[in-house]
């Protein structure tokens, strides 16, 4: 029954297999041609102000923000509090490690003309919208902006 070379439907002659064989190939091979491309583009935006974060697992599980400069304890989450912190900065630095780069663990926090918050890892090129993970997130990040910026201005006032 049916036309003889067919098996189960499927042209059976080995010429159609390779054909069929390498036009997988070539799909598959372009859709993967354009290897890393790097971190997306950053939108335009005026920065207002800007601070430098570093953070750290502390005893037990815990998380210290502190500021990078002069290393003042910012916000602190012991175990279990924290996961939006802990998530996004673990997003940041899965890229380092994907990277090899084992530089300190430094992020920039950007407050913009318009009221949003950009954290930037300057190291990688990648950046994370704050805002865009809803209200109480941004609280949280303006919370540790705040008190963070409070913390280096007499620095950079000291400087002037």
């Amino acid at each position: 029954m049916g036309w003889s070379g067919m098996l189960f439907g499927v042209l059976r002659h080995p010429i159609f297999l390779l054909l069929a064989a390498v036009g997988l190939g070539w799909a598959l091979i372009s859709v993967n041609n354009e290897g890393y491309q790097g971190p997306p583009e950053k939108p335009e935006s005026n920065v207002v102000a800007s601070v430098t974060l570093a953070v750290l697992d502390g005893d037990n599980g815990s998380v210290k923000v502190l500021t990078a400069n002069n290393s003042v304890e910012v916000r602190a989450y012991g175990p279990g509090e924290g996961s939006f912190l802990r998530g996004v900065i673990r997003t940041l630095v899965r890229e380092r490690t994907a990277r090899n780069i084992e530089s300190a663990p430094t992020f920039d926090l950007e407050l913009t003309d318009r009221g949003g918050l950009f954290l930037i890892d300057q190291t990688t090129g990648y950046w994370i919208a704050i805002e865009a993970f809803g209200p109480t997130s941004y609280k949280e990040f303006r919370a540790i902006f705040d008190r963070a910026h409070r913390e280096s201005a007499p620095i950079l006032a000291d400087r002037l």
